[in-house]
């Protein structure tokens, strides 16, 4: 267990000030695979969606 904690009246040293300062590069992810099959939301997900929460809604009604 620590004893000494980093609050926000504690001073930063230059060498943790330039770790955190430092940039880092960017990579790309080359090796990822693509699907070409991208999938909207249609007008039958809609209806497919509103047709489940009334149903829900209708079990919470006979419930009470």
């Amino acid at each position: 267990m620590k004893s000494e904690a980093m609050g926000v009246g504690t001073p930063l040293s230059k060498k943790d000030l330039k770790e955190l300062l430092q940039e880092t590069k960017e990579t790309l992810a080359v090796d990822v695979k693509f699907d070409g099959n991208n999938r909207t939301f249609s007008h039958l997900d809609l209806w497919n969606l509103q047709k489940r929460q009334k149903s829900a809604s209708g079990m919470r009604r006979k419930l009470m």
